[in-house]
């Protein structure tokens, strides 16, 4: 279904705040905003990810993780989604779940620099952590 004018409006209008709130550190209605744009058009992609960055900056990881996953399920290519979850794996110690979006990640972008530098560091923290 064809979104009219209007309608696309509206969603780039709710976006255009949310990221205006995110800017300001107000997250709680930089999500609520997303979220908004979302009951429009759940398919979104740009806009679950913004949700799930503000999610992470409120330490709410299981919603972070549940945006990022459903970009991927939107668009399986977008790397900086891949490296974004496993940044926030690694944080909770899922290091095996980190380690495999970040190689994700750079088979999307073999020279997605970042990425690699995480690989690394989160192969040696598994490795400190299981002796």
């Amino acid at each position: 279904m064809a979104e009219d004018k209007e309608t696309l409006g509206e969603i780039r209008t709710l976006h255009n705040l949310a990221n205006d709130f995110y800017r300001a550190n107000d997250f709680d209605r930089a999500i609520e905003h997303y979220t908004k744009a979302l009951e429009i058009n759940p398919k979104l992609v740009e806009t679950y990810f913004n949700r799930g960055l503000a999610h992470t900056r409120k330490l709410d990881y299981e919603n972070a993780v549940s945006d990022f996953t459903v970009v991927l399920e939107l668009n399986p290519n977008v790397a900086e989604a891949y490296y974004t979850r496993g940044l926030i794996y690694e944080y909770t110690q899922e290091y095996e779940l980190a380690i495999k979006d970040y190689k994700r990640a750079l088979e999307i972008n073999p020279a997605y620099k970042k990425a690699k530098e995480q690989l690394d560091a989160t192969l040696k923290k598994r490795k400190s952590v299981s002796g």
